[in-house]
């Protein structure tokens, strides 16, 4: 798999690079065969580490060469960075590695690859990755965004993907939670299909009836694996049954279905001898089984005579059908046009994509395509037509019988779920108890519950069993490619990090229960009991008068608070003679729990500081908190002792902002000695500039890229870039920051089964 070395080609390096370094070149550039482009790849990162070390010990007999012209001599930098740094990826698949090292024992092109070809090029490698990195999280990852056009036109984009997300996010439970757990559809050739068909069923068998059976297979598999279950003997006093009853009940599901043509199921001689209605749904249910072993739907290995266990859904994804979304006029309806045919309003290479929300599947690429008629230039779209009049000038109609409706700029919906959303009375019901499925499932233990709850009730008990405190149980020991290295066992680089959605608790002082009434209380049931019918001024005794939250003597302080927090008083201009305005003082984000005064009033429930979250590099949420008052050292460190108990469950680096701040915390109170085993705290990339150049402490120990070689498993220096992404937590708040509108509208009940979910 190897090519002899050729001469050097033409290069932009400086001279004596080639000779100093000893490069013999692996093969011409241009080659896009897989195992030898890896050669030139591990040539090229050995020739870079030479050179650095090199520098470093001051062996370096020439001009010193950058790493772009040290990877000139291998390849163009352009193909280095489209292309060959995808073998980076390969560090968690030794087996693809052995392959292109050329080994030996490596597996044969066929088992590892899929397919046999004479040579695999880059898209080919991709195309593995992807495959092998979605199998191993469970599932695929979005599409990267887009390039950030100009101010205006981020901010109109963010706006309408946030609406979109919105609406996806909303609906979301009504996708299937095994997806990733699914098998492929049966792939078998159409001739050997065909003549099962033709040589089991009658002759006038339709193909409606034959794709009835096929989809009654294939979405049963539940029922297949009890028939296969109980088909074969395991146990002592089990006895082996050809026409389980789960294949009659299949069968005879299938008949009823079919009705008057079921006689199209057997052919004449079997009509003539099977008479009796039993007889023949023992028939099908026969050729049932038959089909099912065709299908390979059948979880028992006769050879090792071994149940091989529950059968998984079968996968549709192959056979989805192409969504066009067009115009349902097949004709101008303009009387003047005399019913002229429409022509496609854009040109086939340019028609835009979609994503389809259909009844509860979710369609990525549909195809968005208007028409207009040569005549009168009349726009036709899936929902309205667009047209032009002298007397209105331009004007739409919007289409009662439009099948698809457009919610948002690359968002379209049918009608059955516009009509669910408009009657969607048990929406949030149905969300709490997806989200219960999904978070228990990971435990293997079903959820339960007092019998009898509302739905608020039912998520608080679910988040008092289920949370962990904040702790996210599925993520436990989460470990992927972007988390982990190959000799590393845990998760490497969990950033930490807050975002400061507004939960509101209690207003009484160092209490942080959740209020009784959110609309418009302010105390928890303990405090209401005890403070609710009381005016709301602090230390006062009276009672309070009807309508609102202060006595007689400081009615005076409840309208001045009323002013100040009336939507005119916040919306209006900060002009030089306008009163100023009072702002809600804020502990500071980087600066240490100070004491806060005593409050005036009780007139509003108090906000939680922010909402902290733990998350791996790649984005997977491990745990998250309410800090009541501060982000403080104290507090995080707290915080990180619950999540990671004991020093197996600590990972090797913890990005924080404040890391530095933490770091002198954890030293002066002793709580250091816990953490200097196996982890480190380090500074995220995105707040390090920010920091004290002359900090010794936070240079040091701190630094989340040091050119020193102090962190070789945080940093490649070879490749100039992190190991890890040290901004998940950041990325994970600005997503969240488009759902602060909705999120600090809800109750602790729902926003905390979001946050599990």
């Amino acid at each position: 798999m190897t090519s002899p070395p050729v001469s050097p080609p033409h290069t932009t390096s400086k001279p004596g690079t080639v000779d100093t370094l000893d490069i013999a070149m692996i093969s011409p550039k241009g080659s896009s065969r897989s195992e030898v482009t890896y050669q030139k790849y591990i040539a090229c990162i050995e020739a870079i580490s030479e050179h650095n070390a090199m520098e470093k010990n001051r062996t370096w007999p020439v001009a010193k060469a950058t790493k772009k012209e040290i990877i000139s001599v291998f390849v163009s930098s352009s193909a280095w960075y489209d292309n060959y740094l995808n073998f980076d990826k390969i560090a968690n698949f030794p087996a693809m590695q052995a392959w292109l090292a050329g080994d030996e024992e490596s597996p044969a092109d066929l088992d590892l690859w899929g397919f046999e070809s004479d040579h695999y090029t880059f898209l080919d490698l991709k195309k593995w990755l992807k495959e092998k990195v979605e199998k191993r999280k469970g599932k695929g990852k979005g599409k990267s965004k887009e390039e950030k056009g100009d101010k205006d036109e981020g901010t109109s984009e963010r706006k309408e993907k946030s609406k979109q997300n919105a609406i996806l996010a909303l609906f979301i439970f009504i996708q299937p939670v095994i997806a990733a757990k699914e098998q492929p559809f049966p792939n078998i050739p159409f001739d050997v299909f065909s003549e099962f068909i033709l040589s089991n069923f009658g002759s006038n068998i339709t193909l409606s009836a034959t794709l009835l059976i096929l989809f009654s297979i294939i979405d049963n598999v539940d029922l297949l694996s009890l028939h296969a279950r109980q088909q074969n003997a395991k146990l002592k006093g089990e006895k082996n049954v050809d026409a389980t009853a789960w294949i009659r009940l299949l069968a005879r599901a299938i008949q009823e279905k079919i009705g008057m043509n079921s006689d199209d199921l057997f052919e004449d001689d079997e009509i003539t001898e099977y008479t009796t209605e039993k007889g023949r749904s023992i028939l099908l249910s026969i050729k049932l089984d038959k089909m099912a072993k065709l299908l390979k739907l059948y979880p028992f290995n006769k050879e090792r005579k071994v149940f091989e266990g529950q059968l998984k859904p079968v996968s549709h994804a192959s056979i989805d059908p192409v969504h066009i979304i067009c115009p349902i006029a097949a004709e101008c309806e303009t009387l003047s046009c005399k019913g002229w045919a429409l022509r496609v309003h854009t040109k086939i290479r340019d028609i835009p994509t979609a994503t389809l929300i259909k009844g509860s599947k979710i369609f990525e690429h549909a195809y968005v395509v208007s028409g207009v008629c040569k005549i009168c230039k009349t726009l036709y779209s899936a929902e309205h037509e667009h047209a032009h009049d002298e007397t209105q000038g331009y004007y739409k109609v919007h289409l009662n019988s439009a099948k698809y409706l457009k919610v948002g700029q690359k968002l379209w919906v049918d009608r059955a779920f516009s009509q669910s959303v408009l009657n969607g009375i048990y929406i949030w019901q149905a969300f709490i108890h997806e989200s219960i499925c999904m978070v228990s499932k990971p435990s293997g233990v079903n959820f339960i519950g007092l019998d009898g709850l509302s739905i608020t009730g039912l998520t608080e008990e679910a988040f008092a069993k289920l949370g962990e405190n904040g702790n996210i149980h599925a993520s436990h020991g989460h470990s992927c490619s972007e988390c982990t290295q190959p000799y590393r066992e845990t998760q490497d680089s969990p950033p930490d990090d807050s975002a400061t959605v507004k939960m509101v608790h209690c207003a009484y002082d160092n209490c942080s229960n959740t209020l009784v009434n959110h609309r418009g209380g302010v105390f928890c049931d303990v405090h209401n009991l005890e403070f609710g019918a009381r005016c709301h001024v602090r230390d006062c005794p009276n009672q309070k008068i009807n309508n609102t939250q202060a006595c007689n003597e400081h009615q005076e302080m409840w309208h001045k608070y009323n002013l100040e927090h009336s939507s005119d008083y916040l919306n209006a201009e900060n002009l030089p003679w306008n009163k100023t305005r009072r702002r809600c003082v804020q502990q500071p984000h980087d600066e240490s729990d100070n004491e806060i005064s005593n409050k005036k009033h009780y007139f509003s429930a108090s906000h939680y500081y922010c909402v902290e979250t733990i998350c791996a590099p790649c984005g997977a949420v491990i745990a998250w908190t309410n800090f009541v008052k501060s982000e403080s050292a104290t507090n995080i460190l707290k915080f990180l002792e619950d999540v990671f108990p004991n020093e197996e469950s600590r990972p090797d680096y913890i990005c924080i902002d404040k890391a530095c701040k933490v770091l002198r915390t954890a030293v002066a109170n002793g709580s250091w000695v816990y953490w200097f085993k196996g982890s480190r705290f380090v500074v995220d990339g995105y707040h390090y500039t920010n920091h004290h150049s002359d900090d010794y402490l936070c240079r040091k120990w701190c630094n989340p890229a040091p050119q020193d070689g102090s962190a070789p498993n945080f940093v490649y220096i070879a490749q100039d870039r992190d190991a890890f992404n040290t901004q998940a937590c950041e990325q994970l708040n600005s997503w969240l920051g488009g759902f602060e509108s909705i999120m600090k509208c809800m109750t602790p009940s729902p926003l905390i089964s979001s946050y599990i979910l």
